[in-house]
């Protein structure tokens, strides 16, 4: 909408100013039809593909600007049930509390002091805004034209149903009907079927009878009362455009104009004057405005267009050639700037930066999927300059993400087992279909369309058309923070520290699709990027004061030293100390019944289980918690990096707490490691 009106403005500027330049120069159907120009730009909400220089690319830094304050300019909130109250699980240290608004991600965090935590009811709101207030205003502006439309219409021509008489008119293609009273002027009805209506003192003349039968016959010839249908439903649909309604007024003005242009050509130019006189014999001078949803071509005007009317047709000027060629050339340089959309961002060079809400959609929902396998994580685990030359094994090394159930002849094959015939590491199945189908929709290619790159690693078994693989540790792709993003037209750049391989930033280019969706197109090595953090704007929500408070000090965790007590290990994660030193943590299942987060200070598997194992337990996770995914119930946790939270870096541990009524929510703890290597809580986050 935004682009068909500021496009259509232009148009309609143009022809005015065209029409005026040229008005004595080429004829008035010539004139009329550069209407068409612009009820073509109207009615057909779509523009041709974007040129270097297009009213919509000079405008579109501006049109961006006013549509994104009119999406963030909230109205109105509309309450829904809230959430109800919670309190904070029982932790050996106090951590600030922050309900409901994910992971903290350079905002203060609410402060707390001794062992009280603060609380509060999450409330949900739909947010009205003013794009959502004009939507709704301009809908009901369309239905109430439209009503004006239909009641203007209908009862015209119940009028003329009531009072009508045929008529016989010699020599007229159409029929001609005879209105005793209640008709102004003459007139042609019907956007399918026209006929003529004649007052009594057309009929009373032979000489205004031809005239008016000329006259009528032209606007059939020119389909007019197609083009008042027409005009209506743009003055329906740009009710609110000011510049609509004036191109409505001068178009239908220049329809005369061109009718009578029309004829007084069939008529001869010896009927100039005497058609003149007789439009001034039967034209009613109109007081006030006309009813500009009537289809029918009614010949009433205002004192200033009957003179013009008269004027023009005593003057009876050609058309000159060369300004007719000079209007043409101008309407369609015109043409060429207000049909063509806006050059897309990566042809002219613009760049924008995502909004808080894009960043959040792909942290929260494209990536990071909580609570299933994503495999969108796992094209992160290779580099490649385009989607066919993606690294296929460390994408399928942990499956598809798909259900594939394997029998027992499938398993011998491909399974490795011990002298006692155990499974030694359990196996991936990976059936060319669920391939496929995972390519198609992260990348638009087939596994054939690919360089196959890895595939070699994977065992297949033709008889089945399906890859397998056996391994007993991972590469899942845990977590990704993606902390700035741009877009260059429908092309997304997505920009994080790669803190799983710890290999520094990296830049994954996805491809938006048609229908909404995302491909995979290239994942680099980058600079760490130079772009505008994203802050809201708006007045905040909910502002908490904190005088009197006392500041929330981040406490060393105790940390518990335990020896070979590894009954599963889980996800491990290398994270650095506050002056460089790398150590590795790992969550872990304790012969104990406990699940822990570790630092580990010593560690070696062996084939019956952990050869050493010598750990310091930090965190004791809520007995509901379990390892993986793969687990029978209860939450499986998880571990990512986050960094500059409060001037730290580190690791944020995901899992699920006891709040009561609220078992089950989310937490997120972060902790940093100071320069001996012991663990701090910086913060514990939930909702």
């Amino acid at each position: 909408m935004r682009e068909i009106l500021l496009t259509s403005s232009v148009l309609i500027l143009a022809v005015l100013l065209l029409r005026r330049a040229f008005r004595d120069r080429i004829s008035r159907r010539a004139q009329y039809v550069l209407w068409a120009l612009v009820l073509v730009r109207l009615l057909v909400p779509v523009s041709l593909p974007g040129a270097d220089f297009s009213v919509l690319s000079a405008a579109e830094p501006v049109g961006r600007t006013v549509t994104e304050r009119l999406e963030q300019r909230e109205i109105y909130r509309v309450p829904l049930a809230p959430s109800p109250m919670g309190t904070a699980p029982q932790v050996t240290s106090p951590a600030p509390q922050i309900e409901g608004g994910g992971s903290p991600s350079g905002e203060a965090a609410a402060p707390s002091g001794g062992e009280e935590a603060f609380s509060y009811p999450v409330i949900r709101e739909r947010v009205v805004t003013a794009a959502d207030l004009l939507t709704v205003l301009w809908l009901i502006g369309i239905a109430a034209m439209a009503v004006w439309f239909l009641v203007t219409n209908l009862r015209f021509w119940q009028k003329l149903r009531r009072t009508r008489a045929p008529y016989a008119a010699e020599n007229c293609r159409y029929p001609v009907y005879l209105v005793e009273a209640g008709l102004p002027s003459p007139c042609l009805f019907g956007p399918v079927r026209p006929a003529i209506y004649l007052t009594p003192a057309v009929v009373a003349s032979p000489e205004r009878l031809r005239h008016v039968l000329a006259h009528e016959t032209a606007h059939a010839r020119h389909l007019d009362p197609l083009w008042s249908l027409l005009r209506s439903v743009c003055l329906a649909v740009y009710w609110f455009d000011p510049l609509v309604w004036i191109a409505a007024a001068v178009s239908k003005a220049d329809g005369e104009l061109a009718c009578d242009e029309a004829a007084i050509q069939a008529l001869g130019e010896g009927e100039r004057i005497p058609y003149g006189k007789t439009l001034l014999s039967l034209i009613p001078v109109r007081t006030g405005p006309g009813s500009p949803l009537l289809s029918a071509t009614t010949m009433t005007a205002d004192k200033r267009q009957l003179k013009d009317r008269i004027t023009r047709i005593a003057q009876g000027q050609q058309t000159r050639a060369a300004a007719l060629f000079l209007v043409l050339a101008l309407a369609a340089g015109v043409c060429a700037v207000t049909f063509t959309g806006a050059k897309a961002d990566g042809e002219t060079g613009g760049v924008r930066s995502l909004t808080g809400d894009e960043l959040a959609y792909f942290n929260e929902e494209f990536f990071n999927q909580e609570g299933t396998y994503s495999i969108r994580n796992q094209f992160l685990n290779s580099l490649y300059e385009k989607s066919e030359d993606i690294d296929l094994f460390e994408l399928l090394y942990c499956g598809t993400g798909i259900d594939a159930p394997m029998t027992d002849e499938e398993l011998r094959q491909v399974g490795s087992f011990d002298t006692a015939g155990e499974l030694i590491c359990p196996v991936d199945k990976m059936s060319v279909e669920a391939i496929n189908q995972v390519l198609l929709e992260n990348t638009g290619l087939t596994l054939e369309e690919t360089g196959r790159i890895g595939m070699d690693y994977f065992q297949y078994l033709p008889e089945y058309d399906a890859y397998y693989h056996s391994h007993g540790d991972t590469n899942y792709f845990s977590g990704v923070n993606i902390t700035a993003g741009e877009r260059v037209g429908d092309t997304i750049r997505l920009y994080y520290d790669d803190t799983f391989h710890v290999d520094g930033w990296k830049c994954v280019t996805l491809e938006e699709q048609a229908d909404g969706s995302y491909w995979f197109v290239s994942n680099q090595p980058s600079e760490r990027p130079a772009i505008p953090t994203v802050y809201p704007e708006g007045e905040p929500v909910l502002t908490i004061p904190l005088t009197d408070l006392t500041p929330y000090e981040p406490e060393t965790m105790e940390v518990i030293r335990h020896r070979n007590d590894c009954a599963e290990r889980g996800t491990g994660y290398i994270m650095h100390t506050e002056d460089g030193d790398e150590l590795s943590v790992r969550t872990y299942l304790s012969t104990d019944g406990n699940l822990y987060a570790a630092v580990i200070y010593d560690e070696a598997a062996g084939r019956d289980g952990m050869r050493t194992w010598d750990v310091g337990c930090f965190f004791t996770f809520p007995e509901h918690n379990t390892l993986s995914y793969s687990d029978s119930g209860g939450y499986a946790v998880s571990m990512d990096s986050f960094s500059d939270l409060f001037g730290h870096d580190g690791l944020v541990i995901r899992y699920s707490g006891e709040l009561d009524e609220h078992t089950g929510a989310t937490f997120h703890d972060y902790y940093y490691f100071d320069t001996e290597g012991n663990p701090v809580l910086l913060a514990r986050v939930y909702g």
